[in-house]
This record gives C-alpha cells, sequence and structure tokens, in this order.
C-alpha cells in the first residue's frame, strides 16, 4: 500500500504549518504545498483554510482527514499481518516515552532486543506528553510510555510501575519543620496546606508532572506566592536547591539526580501522591510477535526500575 496522500494531508492537519508539516516529512516547502494544492484540485473541493501561514482544516478537510487516519490504520494492520503470515520480521518499533525516561528506561531493552530481532528498527521518540500523544494518534508511534492519566479511551494499558510524586524543598527552608515521619516509609510526609503563599518552581503547564503538581494543589486548595516555570526538572531541581522555590519531582527522577546542594524530599500527605506508569497502544493497533516480545521486555524492565 502507499498512502503518501493521506500521511501528507494529516501531517499538514496536525501541524497547521507547510513548513514543519515538510521538515517532518522530509520533503520540501514547495513540494509539499504544490502537493496540497493539486490534491484540492482534484478533489474539486478546500481542504484546508489559509490564515496567514496556518493551515486550518475546512469541514471537508475534517471529514477527509478522520477518513485518511482509519486508512492508516488499516495500513499498519494489514503490514502487521503479512510479517505474521510470512513470519518475516523485518520492520520497525517506535517507542514514545518523555525525555527523562527514556535514560534508564529503554537502553538495556532496545540492547537485549536487537540481539533478538536485529531486523527490526527500534525507533525512540522522546519529548514532553502532548507531542508524543499527537504522535501515537496519527499512527506516528506503537508503543507509549506514560502516566496512566495520560492515556486516551481508546487505548489498552499495562502498569510498569507505580512511583510517588515527591514535594522539594530546600535544605533550609522552615516548611522541612513540617514534615511528618511515617513508619515504614521511605521518604517523611508534608501536606501541601504548608505550601500556601510559597514561591514554586513548577514545569510548564503542558508537562505531565506539572498537571499532577497542579491537580495535587488544586484539590487542596492551595494558593502559591510566585510560580517559577522551567521545563528541565534537573533545572528546575538545582534552583530548588538554591533555596529559591519549592518544587516536585518523581520518584524515579529524584533517586538518579546528582546535587551540588541537597534537596530535601517529601511524599504527600493526605492525597493520592502515588502515580502509575504505564505501557500502552492503540486498542486498533494489531500486535504482532515481535512487537510482544518488545511489550514483555519492557514490562520486565518496568519490574526492576528502581534497583
Amino acid at each position: 500500500m502507499n498512502l503518501k496522500e493521506q500521511q501528507y494531508v494529516c501531517k499538514l492537519a496536525d501541524c497547521g504549518s507547510i513548513t514543519k508539516a515538510a521538515k517532518e516529512l522530509y520533503i520540501s516547502q514547495p513540494a509539499l504545498s504544490i502537493y496540497i494544492n493539486n490534491l484540492e484540485k482534484n478533489l474539486d473541493v478546500q481542504l484546508f483554510e489559509r490564515v496567514g501561514k496556518q493551515f486550518i482544516l475546512t469541514y471537508a478537510g475534517e471529514r477527509y482527514v478522520e477518513k485518511a487516519r482509519a486508512m492508516l490504520r488499516l495500513e499498519a494492520e494489514f503490514e502487521e499481518e503479512l510479517k505474521d503470515i510470512t513470519g518475516n520480521y523485518r520492520g520497525r518499533i517506535r517507542i514514545g516515552v518523555q525525555t527523562r525516561r527514556a535514560t534508564w528506561l529503554l537502553p538495556p531493552v532496545v540492547a537485549a532486543y536487537e540481539r533478538e530481532y536485529p531486523e527490526v528498527d527500534v525507533i525512540i521518540y522522546e519529548g514532553i506528553i502532548g507531542s508524543l500523544e499527537r504522535r501515537i494518534k496519527n499512527c506516528e508511534i506503537d508503543l507509549l510510555l506514560c502516566n496512566a492519566a495520560d492515556v486516551k479511551p481508546d487505548m489498552c494499558s499495562f502498569l510498569m510501575f507505580r512511583e510517588q510524586l515527591l514535594v522539594a524543598v530546600p535544605q533550609r527552608h522552615p516548611v522541612n519543620e513540617k514534615a511528618r515521619y511515617v513508619p515504614g516509609e521511605r521518604y517523611r510526609y508534608l501536606d501541601l496546606d504548608h505550601l500556601n503563599g510559597e514561591n514554586l518552581i513548577l514545569q510548564w503547564p503542558e508537562q505531565s508532572i506539572r498537571k499532577e503538581a497542579d491537580r495535587f494543589l488544586a484539590e487542596r486548595g492551595v494558593v502559591p506566592g510566585k510560580i517559577r516555570e522551567i521545563r528541565n526538572i534537573e533545572t528546575a531541581m538545582q534552583m530548588v536547591a538554591e533555596g529559591l522555590g519549592i518544587g516536585f519531582n518523581r520518584e524515579g527522577y529524584a533517586l538518579r539526580m546528582q546535587y551540588t546542594k541537597e534537596v530535601n524530599y517529601y511524599g504527600i500527605e493526605s492525597g493520592p501522591g502515588a502515580t502509575d506508569f504505564v505501557l500502552a497502544y492503540r486498542k486498533d493497533m494489531p500486535v504482532a510477535g515481535y512487537m510482544q516480545r518488545m511489550i514483555a521486555m519492557l514490562l520486565e524492565r518496568g519490574k526492576v526500575y528502581y534497583r
């Protein structure tokens, strides 16, 4: 099958920019522009409204994209069925994962997998959850490693591990005195009410750790003072260490970070501080034998993530 037409239109719809879409499709901007214009002439309907440099779907374009994405899913399903029928496991597995997670989760799995399946390419897409969600929606990712809260209804998921969202506090901050020791727990616990009026160092709104922190703060009715937004979690923690504010970090990240100055970590008291981290994929995606093996290896990796 060759569904280049459908791929091009869906990519432009997703990007909204001819420049960005051409870059991701590895073709020139003029070539993509000519292709879309010729397609609209052949269909005798406008698929996109041109508003400045933005390409916005018309109603006809929305209907086209809906059908095109269904065709792309069918194409992927057919290709996987052919591999099972022929036993030819030459192919690819595309894994989406947050940048920070990839460092510790994937390298040993990919190395072991490629020894078993040398003809299968393992492609890693790193990024924030928003960009990864767009990729899996457009059938550009097969397996998504993410927090359970980010799994959509049309996806199935399997637990890899569970971790806490921790409050990160500078060593000399008065809030440290409010933490409560809990027998048998790795961390002391801190009531988020003590963060009222405090300066916070948080990630950008589209990042999953920020979404969780905002949810927990809202549930407790916490009104912070100044909020400083930092995309890089390690930079944020270094700023916490320097006493510039209080932040949040995932347990798995915290265990692997090095600091020139220490940060005190606390569990969240009186709230659901634990997060399920899962492996997910679209329910309509065919899962061939070689894909099942990758899934099994990733789930096994999750069991030893904290060792």
